[in-house]
């Protein structure tokens, strides 16, 4: 899927499931497509929902466990959710606490399992 397509495909998952931020970011950190709220630094956003997936992904390796489904988490006033997408790419959502995380995770899987194309440097 080209990239153009990536990012109406991420921002219409945003207003689907009422996100308050939205993100396709590669493992790396680097940001592939991103609609965060104004006076976000998204390279920032991107960099560090990298390091949560990159560090719960090396706990469960220590422990011997099966690879993430989805991280995520939970705070006062919203939760953020993380979903793999392919082997060089997650998927980010930020939405309200109230949110049904059910339906969330499983419109991000959705979402997620698209092929793309990520963006020439």
């Amino acid at each position: 899927m080209p990239t153009e397509a990536v990012n109406e495909v991420v921002k219409d998952l945003k207003t689907r499931i009422g996100a308050v931020a939205s993100a396709l970011v590669s493992k790396d950190g680097m940001v592939l497509y991103a609609d965060l709220p104004d006076g976000v630094q998204t390279e920032t956003f991107a960099m560090m929902c990298a390091t949560i997936l990159g560090a719960a992904a090396t706990a469960n390796i220590e422990l011997n466990r099966a690879p993430l489904a989805h991280i995520i988490v939970d705070g006062p006033d919203s939760k953020t959710l993380i979903v793999g997408s392919g082997k060089k790419a997650f998927l980010v959502a930020v939405v309200d606490h109230n949110a049904d995380t059910k339906n969330v995770l499983m419109e991000m899987s959705k979402v997620a399992e698209l092929p793309y194309t990520a963006p020439k440097p």
